[in-house]
């Protein structure tokens, strides 16, 4: 391998992948399931292989030269299916972020689905077509039939690009749009997670918001029982109430605050200032806040209710939540990831 070859696998590293086993599947045509999260985007293949990258994009200009790393991508679209795109050329991740790009929570994350799609799309030395035989996406409410045929007709057929310094050729046969929770429901029963046939249910908690989605005992889906919620978006609205913030020249910036749980320092930015003080008060008001909201919606199941999954990337900070409810809400093992893995089952 020439040292040129050396460097451009350096750029291909994303989070948790195995590149013989997506290689091998690349020939015979991928099964994909994309949840682009507000926080994080989440990608997996029918052999089990997941990434992430940080939600975030930027529009480059001719004169912007982003140098790329394991959490960072970047792309150029020459030609294809989405005449939307023909010409642009986008950064997704860190360098995005870093660059003073856009986090997906402010945006409308369905008619980003293109640009942040083509970023998960893994490259290879020596693979320049890449055919998708399925690709599962999903959205708060896949009844919004706006969002759905813009994430269809911005995502199916071909696509040529250049990823990180590679031509390819992408494309995308057949595309699913679900209801967000339903990847989580369908892992969480194939695991068998819930200890009782009963109604049960799922609490996505986001970074802009959070759903909570009640399935029957066979797994339908009860479409009067979704309930959205407050994510951390507005537990970092919380926060920046905080007298130190709240004493700074400037407004409190929401994605610092949101880094800083993401993170665990409960620290803003570079300035030092901590939160960590109050942040359990905080946290407690948030998750009322929610468990009220959910103790109205689902009254009327709430007596043969058997058990909620707490999931996305929010999850962690519901531990109080499932010691009020005496583990009848319970937080999935790997919450941020376990969607996405339940999105092709």
């Amino acid at each position: 391998m020439t040292n040129s070859q050396t460097q451009k696998s350096a750029y291909m590293r994303e989070s948790r992948q195995n590149l013989p086993a997506e290689s091998k599947s690349l020939n015979s045509g991928l099964e994909i399931a994309v949840d682009v999260g507000n926080r994080t985007i989440k990608y997996c293949t029918s052999d089990g292989q997941v990434k992430t990258l940080p939600s975030w994009h930027k529009d480059l200009e001719e004169w912007d030269n982003p140098q790329l790393d394991s959490n960072s991508i970047v792309v150029k679209y020459l030609r294809g299916d989405n005449p939307n795109l023909v010409g642009e050329s986008w950064s997704v991740g860190t360098v995005a972020q870093d660059l003073g790009g856009t986090p997906t929570f402010e945006l409308d994350k369905a008619f980003l689905a293109p640009k942040l799609f083509l970023a998960m799309i893994q490259n290879l030395a020596g693979v320049n077509s890449i055919n998708v035989s399925r690709l599962v996406c999903c959205l708060p409410n896949d009844l919004q039939t706006e969002k759905v045929k813009a994430m269809v007709e911005g995502l199916k057929g071909t696509h040529n690009i250049i990823r990180n310094g590679q031509t390819m050729t992408v494309n995308i046969a057949n595309l699913e749009v679900q209801p967000e929770t339903l990847g989580a429901f369908k892992w969480a029963l194939s695991n068998k997670l819930f200890r009782y046939a009963r109604i049960n249910g799922i609490l996505d908690l986001g970074g802009k918001t959070g759903i909570g989605q009640l399935y029957t005992k066979n797994g339908t889906l009860i479409r009067e029982s979704r309930v959205i919620v407050e994510g951390t978006y507005r537990l970092a609205q919380i926060i920046s109430k905080h007298p130190s913030l709240m004493a700074q020249d400037t407004t409190p910036d929401l994605s610092l605050i949101m880094d800083a749980i993401a993170d665990g320092s409960l620290s803003y930015g570079s300035t030092g200032i901590s939160f960590a003080d109050r942040f359990p008060n905080y946290v407690s008001k948030w998750l009322a806040d929610i468990r009220n909201k959910l103790k109205i919606s689902w009254a009327q199941w709430l007596a043969g209710l058997g058990e909620v999954l707490i999931v996305g990337g929010s999850a962690s900070l519901a531990t109080p939540l499932v010691e009020q409810t005496q583990g009848r809400f319970k937080i999935a093992e790997q919450p941020q990831v376990c969607s996405v893995m339940g999105m092709l089952l």
